[in-house]
């Protein structure tokens, strides 16, 4: 990979292809990745305490990355196909590393903190290590590792709007372990469907098995077209409106879904960009996750549509991503994960928040290379 020597706040957009600096962005953000997978992740480890006086914890700071790692895989994967970085070594280190931290029971699904016995694995966890399973090994290589957890959530695809709970646990014949994992979800994590984690799952399901579960996928469409709010989805356990957005466009896009819904979208995401070309939360200022995150819809859907996006209107965005790009640590750390703390009472008492630098950039990451 070239190392690029001047600030690229510095260049003059008008003198070159606005490709090549989306180009350029993207292998400073992999580089930051790469930086980031050498010193193990520490910069994107969630941390939170759980009392030992409430919760049957050995260690009271408990410390996750799965998801995190998850995601930043993803993006190596597809860098990997679009560049000629070769970084199959690292891909494969972090898919083993996905593998063994599983939940050794009988489901074998992950939780966002594994060593938390009454957090429950959860679908979005295992729509998103599903997906990245799917984009590099052919299925016959690991379609035993997903079969349980999968069928597990189908089968409780029960509720009244054709979503899914967000968690994966039997219907029935609960262990003790399960029976505690579903007081919790009562009275600490919350029931019910959740836009951002059925999508999420859609999306996995076509990559994984699309003719298998296509009446399942389509359900869960249905479910989406339902929950879509003036062009916009909004999501359970992340922040803001463009999460949700892009999450659902990907997944009904993937799925040849409903092309109005995905132009409604679009059109969201055109007139909710603000005049430095990002895209922030309610009532902040621009961030550059909210910009990635718009952008990456932005890109889904104009191709799945077939529309032309004006490159003068998306030069002002690759402006306001270049502006907040710092050789310290790439794009800056943003809220991304919520943890809404008191459904299950209907009363949201406290929100809790992950944010890391490397997520940022991630997603950043795979927004400029959506353009060149």
């Amino acid at each position: 990979m070239s190392q690029v020597s001047r600030e690229i706040t510095d260049i003059d957009f008008s003198t070159q292809n606005s490709k090549f600096f989306w180009k350029e962005l993207f292998e400073k953000g992999i580089q930051h990745l790469l930086d980031e997978q050498k010193k193990g992740f520490k910069n994107t480890k969630h941390s939170m305490v759980f009392s030992k006086e409430i919760f049957r914890v050995e260690e009271e700071l408990q410390v996750t990355d799965i998801f995190q790692r998850a995601l930043i895989l993803d993006t190596f994967i597809y860098a990997n196909q679009k560049t000629n970085l070769n970084l199959d070594t690292i891909i494969i280190s972090e898919l083993d590393y996905l593998y063994n931290s599983r939940r050794k029971d009988e489901i074998g699904a992950w939780s966002y903190f594994p060593d938390l016995m009454e957090l429950p694995a959860d679908v979005d966890d295992l729509a998103q290590i599903l997906q990245a399973y799917c984009h590099y090994y052919p299925k016959s290589f690991f379609d035993d590792l997903f079969e349980i957890p999968i069928q597990t959530t189908l089968k409780q695809q029960a509720n009244e709007d054709f979503g899914w709970e967000s968690w994966i646990l039997p219907k029935e014949n609960l262990t003790k372990e399960q029976q505690l994992q579903c007081e919790w979800i009562h009275k600490g994590w919350g029931t019910g469907s959740d836009v951002d984690v059925v999508a999420n799952f859609l999306y996995a399901l076509n990559l994984y098995d699309k003719e298998r579960f296509e009446n399942d996928i389509q359900k869960g469409l249905q479910f989406l077209y339902n929950k879509q709010d003036q062009g916009a989805w909004g999501s359970t356990w992340y922040h803001g409106l463009n999460y949700g957005t892009f999450i659902s466009i990907k997944a009904i896009a993937q799925n040849n879904g409903n092309k109005e819904v995905i132009n409604n979208a679009l059109n969201f995401l055109f007139k909710s960009r603000r005049p430095d070309g990002g895209w922030g939360l309610e009532d902040q200022e621009s961030d550059s996750l909210q910009t990635a995150l718009a952008l990456l819809g932005v890109s889904i859907a104009s191709n799945y549509l077939e529309k032309e996006i004006d490159s003068k209107w998306l030069d002002k965005s690759l402006q306001f991503l270049a502006k907040r790009y710092t050789e310290n640590e790439g794009w800056e750390s943003c809220p991304f994960i919520k943890m809404p703390m008191g459904r299950p009472i209907g009363f949201i008492h406290t929100i809790l928040t992950y944010e890391s630098p490397p997520i940022t950039t991630s997603f950043v990451t795979r927004a400029c290379a959506a353009f060149f």
